[in-house]
């Protein structure tokens, strides 16, 4: 009874050791990085991270829609959280631009009504969200064309999620005083994530 039950121990013992998976995963650096640098109202902004960066600071995000006739269209979208001292506000501010059927060139904005609607191409800014002192900056039609140029938009070989990159020059106006403005000036931007 004695060797049975040593045998058995034994049995275990190896079983156990032999079904020990070692872990031989490489943790994988993650060498893209992305970044959006301006010159808001005057003042520098420069973001730069990685995957691991928080998404709330600075994002993109890429749809495919599909249409009736089995055609689809491509659109992306980039948030950045402008820091409060850009605009000597209480809170970051909400930067967004979305190209809608995204291929690299040159994008004029002037719609003051783009921004409202999910699908188009728009540039917006938001200070103070969510406070009752919050102020909308767009573009507008009685005004220069903002430019967005889309000078990469690649798709990586395992066909997931592209990279988009370019520039932004203009002025948004403030949807309800025209004479309140900000302006964007020389920014770049690469975003996957």
């Amino acid at each position: 009874m004695k060797s049975k039950f040593i045998i058995f121990f034994l049995a275990i013992c190896l079983s156990m050791i032999a079904c020990k998976k070692e872990n031989t995963d490489v943790p994988k650096e993650d060498s893209y990085k992305q970044y959006f640098q301006a010159n808001i109202a005057g003042k520098p902004i420069n973001i730069a991270g990685n995957i691991s960066t928080p998404r709330n600071i600075f994002h993109g995000s890429w749809t495919i829609l599909g249409n009736s006739d089995g055609t689809n269209n491509e659109m992306y979208t980039v948030n950045v959280q402008v820091p409060k001292d850009v605009l000597n506000t209480k809170i970051g501010s909400k930067l967004q631009f979305q190209i809608f059927d995204i291929k690299t060139g040159e994008y004029l904005l002037n719609s003051k009504i783009a921004f409202q609607k999910d699908f188009s191409t728009h540039i917006y800014l938001v200070t103070e969200l969510g406070t009752a002192g919050s102020k909308t900056y767009t573009t507008d039609e009685s005004k220069k064309a903002f430019k967005i140029s889309i000078l990469k938009y690649q798709k990586p070989k395992d066909g997931s999620v592209p990279f988009v990159g370019g520039n932004l020059n203009g002025v948004l106006y403030n949807t309800k005083d025209l004479q309140d403005s900000i302006v964007i000036k020389d920014a770049a931007f690469e975003v996957r994530f």
